[in-house]
C-alpha cells in the first residue's frame, strides 16, 4: 500500500484540511509522509491507511456540507421568488361574480342561436335554469336550518304573467296619479309603456321570507294596488331570516349569470301590494323580499363607476 500510494492524494488531503482550518494537522501530515519513505513497510502501510481514511471522511463531510448549503439556498430562493396565486377555478369564479350586472332591457329569445329554438324551447330552458338557480340559492347560510326563503316562478307568456303585467300597469298608474306628477292621460301612457316593457321579460321570480310580522293592514280598506305599510323584521330570528333570504337571492342571480342569463332584482312598490301577494298566494307573515326579472339581453351593461375605493374605505384593517 505504501509503494502504491502516490503523493498527489496526500497533497490534496493536506490542502483540503488547510482550507478547513486544520493547518497544524496538515503540516504534520506532510512531514509524516516524507518520513514514511525511509521508515519500515508496516509503518508506511499504517500511514497510508490513515491518510486514506482521512481523505474519505473529509470527502464525505464536504458532500454533506455542500448538500445542506444547496438545500438552504433552494429554500431561500423559493421563499423569495414563490408568490401564491389562486387556482384557475378560483379566478374563474371570482371573475364570474365580478362580471354580473343588473339588466333592465330583456329579450324573449337569446341573441345567439341555441341548439333548440322557439318560444316553447326557450321557456323550457329558462324553467330548468331557474330550477338550478334555486338549488344554489337554497345553500345560502341560514340560522338553525330555518330555510326561510320561498321562490315563486312565473313563466311568460302565461295567465300568471298576464296578471302580473296588469298589476304592474295599475300600480304605476295609481302611483303617478297619487303623486300628481302629470295629467291622467300622461299617467296612463307611462303605465302602458311600463307594461309593454315588462311584456318582453321571459320569466319572473318572486322571493318571499316567512315568519315575519303580519304584512296585511286590515284596519282600513285599501286598493289592491296601493302600497302596504312596511312591517320590517322585529326579532333577531326575523332579521337573520331576512338576511339569509338576501344571500339566497344573490346565489340565484349568480347561478343564472353563469349560464349567460340576465336578471334584475327589483324592490319597488309592486312587491308591497295586496295584488301581488294574492297572485303568488302569500301568507300573512310572508314578506316579499324581491321581484327578480329573468331573461336574455343584447348587451351587458358596463361596470358602473364605484363611489367608494376598496382599500381603506370598503376594506379596512383593524389595528389595535
Amino acid at each position: 500500500a505504501a509503494k502504491n500510494q502516490s503523493r498527489p492524494p496526500l497533497v490534496l488531503a493536506s490542502t483540503f484540511r488547510s482550507k478547513t482550518g486544520n493547518d497544524e494537522g496538515s503540516t504534520r501530515r506532510v512531514h509524516h509522509h516524507r518520513a514514511s519513505t525511509t521508515s519500515s513497510p508496516m509503518l508506511s502501510s499504517l500511514n497510508a491507511l490513515e491518510v486514506s481514511h482521512s481523505l474519505s471522511s473529509s470527502s464525505r463531510s464536504f458532500r454533506e456540507a455542500s448538500s445542506e448549503a444547496k438545500s438552504a439556498s433552494n429554500n431561500d430562493a423559493t421563499q423569495q421568488h414563490h408568490v401564491y396565486e389562486p387556482s384557475i377555478l378560483a379566478q374563474s369564479l371570482q371573475q364570474m361574480i365580478s362580471s354580473r350586472r343588473t339588466v333592465s332591457n330583456f329579450l324573449h329569445h337569446p341573441p345567439t342561436s341555441l341548439p333548440v329554438e322557439g318560444g316553447i324551447q326557450c321557456q323550457q330552458i329558462l324553467s330548468n335554469a331557474i330550477r338550478r338557480a334555486v338549488e344554489c340559492a337554497s345553500t345560502a347560510p341560514n340560522h338553525k336550518m330555518s330555510e326561510p326563503t320561498t321562490f315563486h316562478r312565473i313563466l311568460s307568456p302565461s295567465a300568471a304573467s298576464e296578471r302580473l303585467l296588469d298589476i304592474s300597469y295599475e300600480v304605476t298608474y295609481q302611483r303617478l296619479l297619487l303623486n300628481k306628477l302629470s295629467g291622467v292621460e300622461a299617467c296612463r301612457n307611462e303605465a302602458m309603456r311600463k307594461r309593454e316593457k315588462w311584456s318582453k321579460i321571459p320569466a319572473f321570480i318572486v322571493a318571499t321570507v316567512g315568519g315575519m310580522e303580519d304584512q296585511y293592514n286590515e284596519e282600513e280598506e285599501q286598493s289592491p294596488y296601493a302600497e302596504l305599510p312596511l312591517n320590517a323584521p322585529h326579532t333577531i330570528q326575523q332579521l337573520e331570516d331576512y338576511a339569509s333570504s338576501c344571500a339566497s337571492i344573490q346565489n340565484l342571480l349568480l347561478s343564472l349569470h353563469s349560464e349567460g342569463i340576465a336578471s334584475k332584482w327589483a324592490t319597488g312598490t309592486i312587491i308591497r301590494t295586496h295584488a301581488l301577494r294574492n297572485l303568488i298566494g302569500c301568507k300573512k307573515d310572508d314578506m316579499v323580499v324581491g321581484l327578480i326579472m329573468v331573461g336574455w339581453t343584447k348587451q351587458v351593461p358596463r361596470m358602473p363607476r364605484r363611489r367608494r375605493v376598496l382599500e381603506g374605505d370598503v376594506l379596512k384593517d383593524v389595528n389595535i
